[in-house]
């Protein structure tokens, strides 16, 4: 068959979905199926245009892969402001929804795409051209807005918003979605027969464990942490939706004969605003490590103790962080700042794998971080081995990736 696959992210950016739609790609070209990758030009996490790309409105080329991959303009949205990120949205909805209506006929289309209007314009087109699409859901929008507080709950636009996401829900042919409560709200909230809604995770790479101890050690050095030190780290996104200044709040409410050091590592809207915040009480505790480059994500994970999840408001309620999987799979226990009905926390009471606690609390992050300094290190050892087990079982490619090609497969034999 052959499957024309659109993703808003795509290598070489790092985040989780653009490795896994790569990963689709691959595994559909080895089982003999031609695959057409339409994907935007790589500017995440930092929102900024990677060395080496110069955008145009169209760029195909082959890959060593085995797969045509088509480059579409957008816009960058390096500020978190919902304008930006509403205008990089449109206009990658628009390029991608021309380039979807001239390319070679899909016998399906699998959506990896931004949200409502990007996704919206390719259902379109599918409709159009009589084309049946598999919709990954990777956030539950506009209720994602309404946690984040970019939006109110009720308003006109809020709901048309919420009708067309019915809409696109209710006339694709399967939903992906990443856990059963997104199963649950698609199947009550927007009325999607549960036979066409099929839950996969997002899965990680399982080699993110074979960490060398001596390259982990070295970059401690480099970042001038002390060898003796207590390390809990964040890995990741650091924008508005993030809650990372929740963080360095806590590192610096905290009262600890312990060498402590608290490592933020990754890019993003947010990162300046948390490096002024810890340089307002500079005392060397709170370090940063940015750009944060793929290959260094064995040497970040590994150079902690603990990992730290945080989300803001009610975000974990409608959307699972991707992180949770790299984290686990890399053998450390998490503390997540989760809401407690949510998917985060269920996966942290299902596993074992670390504690939770209430969102945009700093007093209550750092209080438990002190509950958690006083544990041994085979106490922290064990949760971590907890969660890289829950995570093997559930959250790697060897387990997920076939069920998503799988479900692509039965649709065009349907």
């Amino acid at each position: 068959m052959h499957v024309l696959l659109v993703s808003c992210v795509f290598p070489p950016e790092p985040v989780v979905s653009s490795q896994t739609s790569a990963h689709i790609a691959q595994k559909l070209v080895a089982n003999g199926h031609t695959v057409t990758v339409l994907t935007s030009y790589p500017s995440k996490p930092a929102g900024k245009l990677y060395p080496g790309y110069s955008r145009r409105l169209i760029d195909r080329k082959r890959t060593p892969g085995g797969y045509e991959l088509i480059r579409c303009f957008s816009t960058l949205s390096s500020r978190s402001r919902l304008i930006n990120r509403f205008t990089e949205n449109i206009s990658f909805g628009l390029t991608s929804s021309v380039a979807a209506l001239f390319v070679w006929r899909p016998d399906v289309i699998y959506a990896n795409s931004w949200p409502l209007f990007a996704t919206g314009m390719l259902f379109i087109v599918a409709k159009m051209r009589r084309i049946p699409i598999v919709i990954s859901v990777q956030d539950v929008y506009p209720e994602s807005l309404v946690s984040q507080g970019r939006a109110v709950a009720k308003n006109l636009f809020m709901n048309c918003l919420r009708w067309w996401d019915g809409v696109i829900a209710r006339g694709c042919r399967t939903l992906i979605v990443i856990s059963k409560r997104f199963a649950d709200f698609y199947r009550y909230e927007r009325r999607v027969p549960a036979e066409r809604i099929h839950i996969v995770p997002n899965w990680g790479d399982d080699s993110v464990g074979n960490m060398d101890e001596e390259q982990i050690s070295k970059f401690g050095i480099s970042k001038g942490i002390p060898p003796n030190a207590r390390v809990f780290a964040y890995g990741g996104n650091i924008g508005v939706a993030a809650g990372v200044e929740t963080l360095v709040q806590a590192a610096l409410k905290l009262q600890t004969t312990s060498v402590f050091r608290l490592l933020i590592a990754g890019a993003g809207s947010q990162l300046h605003a948390c490096q002024e915040l810890a340089r307002d009480h500079d005392d060397g505790r709170v370090i940063f490590h940015s750009p944060w480059k793929t290959e260094e994500t064995g040497l970040v994970l590994g150079l902690a103790e603990v990992l730290l999840l945080p989300t803001r408001g009610q975000q974990a309620s409608v959307s699972v962080p991707s992180k949770l999987i790299s984290y686990w799979l890399a053998g450390r226990p998490v503390i997540a700042m989760a809401w407690p009905r949510s998917d985060v926390a269920d996966f942290i009471e299902e596993s074992g794998g670390g504690w939770l606690v209430e969102p945009d609390r700093s007093d209550l992050l750092a209080a438990k971080i002190q509950e958690v300094l006083g544990l041994s290190r085979a106490e922290l050892r064990q949760r971590g081995e907890a969660g890289r087990d829950f995570a093997a079982r559930n959250l790697t490619r060897k387990i997920c990736l076939p069920r998503v090609v799988s479900i692509l497969e039965q649709v065009v034999v349907k």
